[in-house]
């Protein structure tokens, strides 16, 4: 009988490397609840050859060179202890973060340009395994009052021929796992730009920071070579008095843009934090909608040194 691969059966399983491209070998304690996956395995240059042969047709082509490119969402959550990772952490180190863990009070990312981790992933469909050695990507955030709070990673990686593992990825256990919070009025006790108080729809975060495969004769590595993030956030326009936006991004004002997801002590082990201390409003989009009046104001997040544009932090 011809096995079914469902869509259902598709989990995807994330650890640090130890050395760049080589699998560190991966377990079932090291899957990530994960959605809206797109994985394409065998990426790639192709040349096609063009001969002329004295009769017409196609005359095939030669692969020059094979690579993977991911794409997945997943829920934020956290771990429960303040000073403990989540555990999609590996995820964060592929997408260029340094991890600083601060005994019984948080556990911080911030930027590492210089010194970038890489992961291995196994792609499982059902029995089916792809692995994807030396991944580095760039993350996003998405947020808001209709919404569950996720991230997304988008990256690419070396190639591994798919092997068939029987019975699939076994000592996967998502029981433990903490259900995100809501974002809403209860939730986020922080949400400023310019040190003015928002009253939010939507907020999103794009680090911006597509990986790209490179392929010489002396090295094969995905690597990270550029950075542009942003943020867009969704309000309701508010009096001028209070802000007015169309004037701070006319003008290129800059400010900090900071945001508390969860509530201090109520929600300790699971709030999380971003932090930009230099953003302006690059664009003001007006829109209505349940005949209210909404801007949506996006962000350019402006390092003044290297490595300063953002952090996260988990407590």
């Amino acid at each position: 009988m011809p096995i079914v691969l469902r869509e259902q059966e598709q989990l995807i399983a994330a650890k640090l490397e130890v050395t760049y491209g080589v699998d560190p070998g991966l377990a079932g304690a090291n899957a990530i609840m994960v959605q809206d996956i797109t994985v394409n395995v065998l990426e790639g240059d192709v040349a096609q050859r063009n001969n002329y042969t004295g009769y017409l047709g196609n005359q095939g082509s030669v692969r020059l060179n094979t690579w993977c490119s991911v794409d997945f969402a997943f829920e934020l959550s956290g771990s429960g202890d303040v000073d403990v990772p989540p555990y999609f952490a590996a995820l964060y180190k592929a997408a260029g973060h340094s991890e600083l863990i601060t005994a019984t009070t948080d556990v911080g990312y911030s930027l590492s340009d210089d010194d970038q981790d890489s992961n291995t992933i196994w792609y499982m469909k059902g029995e089916h395994k792809h692995a994807v050695r030396g991944l580095r990507g760039t993350l996003s955030l998405e947020a808001g009052t209709k919404q569950l709070t996720r991230l997304r990673f988008r990256g690419a990686g070396l190639y591994t021929a798919p092997v068939k593992v029987v019975g699939g990825l076994t000592g996967v256990d998502f029981s433990t796992l903490l259900k995100p919070l809501p974002w809403n009025k209860e939730t986020v006790p922080v949400l400023t730009l310019h040190g003015v108080t928002l009253n939010a729809a939507t907020f999103s975060f794009e680090q911006g920071q597509p990986p790209e495969y490179l392929a010489l004769t002396g090295q094969e590595e995905v690597i990270l070579p550029a950075r542009n993030s942003t943020a867009s956030i969704k309000i309701r326009e508010d009096e001028l008095s209070v802000a007015d936006w169309y004037e701070i991004s006319r003008a290129g004002t800059t400010g900090a843009l900071a945001m508390q997801h969860g509530i201090d002590v109520t929600h300790a082990g699971r709030i999380f934090e971003f932090n930009a201390p230099n953003v302006d409003v690059q664009t003001v989009a007006g829109s209505f909608e349940q005949g209210i009046s909404y801007l949506t104001l996006t962000c350019g997040i402006i390092p003044t040194a290297k490595g300063n544009d953002y952090s996260f932090t988990h407590r």
